[in-house]
């Protein structure tokens, strides 16, 4: 049985991980730097992992994952090209996908604190999805100029 603590944890990694790849989707199309492409799509593969896991959990108390708002998906989308419309360099780009896992990471710490009654276990994926999103910050600061 999730509690709802458990369950607003849970919910914050499912959107979360749709968010990345939401992300990625968008970008990927404006990427022509061949290494940053394939950081990406590494990136992607791992989030879809995520996503599985996460639904797993939620599935097996019979629920189902909170799905992101189509407004918020709207706004990633048109935030991402408005952002990109005059530049499309791979250091912007890189910088971008930065902001992207900073703020998953900052909006799945805040779940965490929010619910301290939830399961350890989902806690500790919450903690691993926050340790693959800081591991994509410093590989993308690899695109920033010097």
């Amino acid at each position: 049985m999730l509690t709802s603590a458990d369950l607003a944890v849970l919910n914050e990694a499912y959107r979360n991980t749709k968010m990345g790849l939401e992300a990625i989707n968008t970008v990927i199309s404006k990427v022509y730097d061949e290494d940053l492409a394939l950081d990406l799509n590494r990136q992607a593969v791992r989030f879809l992992s995520f996503e599985d896991k996460v639904t797993e959990k939620i599935r097996e108390a019979s629920k189902r994952p909170e799905q992101a708002s189509p407004i918020g998906k709207a706004m990633l989308w048109t935030s991402i090209q408005a952002n990109t419309l005059l530049n499309t360099s791979t250091e912007h780009l890189a910088e971008l996908m930065i902001q992207g896992n900073t703020r998953g990471i900052t909006d799945l710490m805040k779940a965490v604190k929010a619910n301290k009654g939830a399961k350890k276990e989902y806690c500790e994926l919450a903690e691993e999805l926050m340790d693959f999103e800081e591991k994509n910050i410093e590989r993308l600061k690899n695109y920033l100029k010097d």
